[in-house]
């Protein structure tokens, strides 16, 4: 069919439906819609309303969730205080520094980051690095200074808080050390008391609510809580004065002989407390070093050969046994004493001596023959019976028990070396605690380094009273031999850098050679263990010295001092008052010693005259007087007044203007003077 063919249809017209149904139809769907809008605002309305008068318990549990966070919290940490209630170990919220990322405006961060860079010391790059995260916590600085935190807080920048945690913190710095141990960065107790009591110190969790904002942000500041589960606190047996003076004699025997390690207990005769236990080299608990060697408590951890200061122990069971007395005469061999295909010498060669003058001279020779006079059943019992050869049982870890051979399993030869503290091992704490049993009449206590352990509130939880542990000798026996023992510290005598003046001084020297891979070495301990005062023992203290480097390595020249150092310096404190006639008898003052007079105006030159003499406490029996202390400079109030077991409160700098107590006022050793310098 050709195009022209087609047929040509006429175009439509579109199809326009009236106003009045487009309308109507319209009207019919907004009322559908409007009524359906209702319904749901109707609906919305009673379930409002439901949830306000009566809503279901998981409703509120699902409010709460999105209201409320919990967090869990450490517990404060109990604190360590010696036996005057002083702190030793104590937990401090420290300020941290944090920041909401969300919350930092990009145009303010530079800014901002170096305003906090020179408040924090910390690079500005650094922290604008950690607001470009997407995070809503980071902590920009740790541990920082209550002023630098209050300083953050001023800034009043919405991103910006300081939220505080606990931190352990040790006020006296290294004192007792290796005693206290330390705490590592999840709370738990690390070495020493720390970690021996950590379940007590520690305390318990605690899970506490918080509320949170729109946003998520925590609003209230659940700190206080932490007190509810807090560990409880440990008073100890040490005094603060005490270790102090023993640290720091231990430190004068580093400097002057050089030695790998020294170390001290001081125990209180009595009642066996503990009131110092000291270790040099040291360490600071509250900055960690890289060398964890300072830390090692050689007074417990380390069993030595005691050496000669063994010799009263055995001199003891002799007397006990009714072998010999005091004035028992015993012959020493002119110096060489065979057993077997063994050979024993003494330094000091003696012939008939009396039993007081074997402990004076330190022989061997006469030491074994009285071990092989008892026998092994005999003997070594008696060293039991001292405390050797089995653990004390302190709170602390890793003590040693040391070595004592079984009476059948000992040779001749063997049993006679330990008569002189040869092949036995022994801790210094033993060692004390053996002699200050000889000053508690025969009595030996078990050693006490915690008192009691109280909850938050004060109450006790445990307590450790003074306790009788073995009855080692009859007290005849062991009044004869610290009697005996005061030889060794007079003319002729082993230890007279011992003495202490005003008071006699029992005790005994001690000089071992160091086993080394089951052979004896170059390595020698110097020890001296002593009672003061002697007529009627208050303290026992040990002072063993580990190689020393540098001048003599025998016990009498190296450990000795610093012996009569500590005793005179704890004597003093605890109020323990000289004898005045000691005090003019020279063969109970040291060498060159010179009592102290006041000097007259004829002996002080001119130009003196009006200048304040030397700051002098008298004891008046039951207590120091406290001097004039105004227009004296803190260091001389501290060297006068510290070695006499007073506490000091300074406040300000330059000399005293106001004291209290006032002049002439009479204190007992332990009480605080607090002075104002200006």
């Amino acid at each position: 069919m050709r195009s022209s063919d087609r047929i040509q249809l006429p175009p439509l017209e579109p199809r326009v439906e009236p106003v009045e149904v487009v309308r109507a139809r319209a009207e019919g769907r907004t009322r559908a819609i409007s009524g359906l809008l209702c319904a749901l605002l109707l609906a919305v309305g009673v379930r409002g309303a439901q949830l306000c008068l009566s809503p279901s318990d998981q409703t509120l549990r699902q409010a709460a969730v999105q209201r409320w966070d919990q967090v869990t919290l450490r517990a404060r940490r109990g604190e360590v205080l010696d036996r005057a209630g002083h702190r030793l170990a104590t937990s401090v919220a420290t300020p941290n520094v944090v920041i909401d990322p969300s919350r930092v405006k990009p145009e303010e961060a530079p800014e901002l980051a170096a305003r906090l860079s020179a408040l924090i010391d910390v690079p500005a790059d650094q922290i604008l690095s950690k607001m470009n995260r997407e995070s809503r916590y980071q902590r920009l600085a740790v541990q920082v200074h209550p002023a630098t935190a209050a300083a953050v807080e001023a800034l009043d920048h919405p991103s910006l808080w300081i939220e505080r945690e606990p931190r352990r913190y040790y006020p006296e710095g290294m004192l007792a050390s290796q005693v206290l141990g330390f705490v590592d960065a999840s709370g738990s107790g690390r070495e020493g008391l720390e970690a021996s009591l950590d379940g007590m110190l520690r305390g318990g969790q605690v899970l506490l609510q918080r509320r949170r904002d729109r946003h998520g942000m925590n609003v209230d500041d659940p700190t206080g809580g932490q007190d509810l589960a807090a560990g409880m606190d440990v008073h100890l047996t040490l005094d603060r004065t005490v270790q102090r003076v023993t640290e720091r004699a231990l430190e004068g025997v580093v400097e002057r002989h050089a030695p790998k390690a020294a170390f001290a207990a001081v125990i209180d005769v009595s009642t066996g407390d503990i009131l110092a236990m000291a270790n040099a080299p040291t360490f600071n608990p509250n900055d960690l070093g890289d060398d964890p060697a300072p830390r090692k408590n050689h007074v417990i951890q380390d069993a030595i050969e005691p050496g000669s200061v063994f010799k009263p122990f055995t001199v003891a069971a002799a007397v006990e046994e009714g072998l010999v007395k005091a004035d028992s005469m015993i012959d020493c061999e002119g110096g060489s004493y065979v057993i077997g295909r063994s050979r024993i010498r003494d330094d000091h060669p003696h012939g008939m001596i009396t039993i007081r003058e074997l402990l004076k001279y330190s022989s061997n020779i006469g030491s074994a023959k009285l071990a092989l006079r008892l026998g092994a059943e005999t003997f070594l019992p008696y060293l039991q019976a001292f405390g050797f050869g089995s653990r004390l049982g302190i709170q602390l870890p890793g003590e040693r028990s040391g070595v004592l051979r079984k009476p059948q399993n000992i040779k001749p030869i063997e049993l006679a070396t330990t008569a002189y503290g040869q092949g036995v091992t022994a801790t210094p704490l033993q060692l004390a605690m053996g002699i200050a049993a000889l000053g508690n009449h025969g009595v030996r206590m078990k050693p006490r380094l915690v008192s009691r352990v109280e909850d938050l509130h004060g109450v006790p939880e445990w307590v450790q009273p003074p306790t009788r542990d073995t009855v080692a000798v009859s007290p005849t026996t062991a009044d004869s031999v610290v009697e005996m023992m005061i030889s060794v510290t007079e003319d002729g005598g082993t230890a007279t850098r011992a003495r202490v003046p005003g008071y006699r001084v029992a005790g005994k020297t001690g000089t071992a050679q160091k086993a080394e891979n089951g052979r004896y070495g170059e390595g020698r301990i110097g020890s001296f263990v002593g009672l003061v005062p002697a007529d009627d023992p208050v303290l026992a203290i040990v002072v063993s010295v580990d190689e020393p480097s540098m001048g003599s390595r025998y016990g009498g020249i190296v450990a000795a001092p610093a012996f009569a150092e500590i005793a005179a310096a704890s004597l003093r404190h605890l109020g323990v008052a000289p004898d005045p006639a000691l005090l003019q008898d020279k063969a109970y003052l040291p060498k060159g010693y010179v009592p102290p007079t006041e000097p007259t105006e004829e002996e002080l030159p001119p130009e003196s005259l009006d200048a304040p003499g030397p700051i002098r406490l008298a004891w008046t029996g039951e207590g120091w007087t406290v001097p004039d202390l105004r227009g004296r400079s803190a260091r001389e109030v501290v060297a006068a007044l510290e070695p006499a077991g007073l506490s000091l409160e300074l406040k300000g700098s330059g000399t005293v203007v106001d004291q209290q107590p006032p002049a002439g006022a009479a204190i007992a050793p332990g009480h605080e003077v607090a002075l104002v310098l200006r």
